[in-house]
């Protein structure tokens, strides 16, 4: 898919959680470590296990690695908007996706999903 669709690498974002683990490792088997760009978009709340987690991984797996903290970005949209709940638990989500298509069309890779059919099915 990666290849019929013009592009040789890939980018996604890398938490330490399982699902972005999955992806990263079915990538590297698909494409080769060379052609996967990872990237920890970590906030306040992302734990140092977390963070840890994904650099060992891509570590081990001789995956690019970059971090690009989110928080000076959550705060410049936080403050004038207030955002509370949902809508500020999503937030960090679009921030997130915003860093990684600004990558992908700057550097020309094809960006992964690694959400899943229970968090599609939940929201």
């Amino acid at each position: 898919y990666v290849h019929k669709n013009g592009f040789t690498t890939v980018l996604l974002g890398l938490s330490g959680g399982i699902d972005s683990a999955l992806v990263a490792t079915v990538a590297v088997d698909a494409l080769g470590a060379d052609n996967v760009y990872c990237v920890s978009n970590p906030s306040e709340w992302s734990t140092e296990h977390s963070r840890s987690d994904a650099a060992e991984l891509a570590r081990r797996q001789g995956l690019h690695f970059d971090t690009v903290a989110i928080a000076p970005i959550f705060r410049a949209f936080q403050d004038p908007l207030s955002l509370s709940g949902l809508a500020e638990e999503n937030l960090q989500a679009r921030i997130r996706a915003v860093i990684w298509m600004g990558l992908s069309n700057q550097h020309g890779h094809l960006v992964l999903a690694c959400g899943n059919k229970s968090e599609l099915a939940t929201g």
